[in-house]
């Protein structure tokens, strides 16, 4: 099984209907599996839980680069806005604008 940090530095290779799951508490080192929503519901790989769609990941990845001049996101900061937009439902604002 992939990190999360592994599992978002292949971002690019990962169907955008996919969602990531990741094991409690979230960090950038939780364990971390991505796959297709079956019909009718979620079905959470064992240990883990529903952490955000792959489409999001991209939105989240796109808001935080418009919001940092471009820059692009390491794999670290983006695990880090992903976790923050999962848990507060709010994109993560650049340091000292907060």
């Amino acid at each position: 099984m992939s990190s999360l940090v592994e599992l978002l530095g292949r971002l690019d290779d990962l169907d955008r209907d996919e969602v990531i799951y990741a094991a409690r508490p979230w960090t950038r080192h939780s364990d971390a599996a991505c796959q297709v929503e079956p019909d009718g519901g979620s079905h959470a790989p064992s240990g883990l839980t529903y952490l955000l769609e792959v489409e999001l990941v991209h939105d989240v990845a796109e808001v935080w680069s418009s919001w940092r001049d471009g820059r692009t996101p390491t794999t670290e900061e983006l695990a880090d806005a992903v976790i923050h937009y999962a848990t507060h439902d709010a994109y993560l604002e650049p340091e000292g604008t907060r």
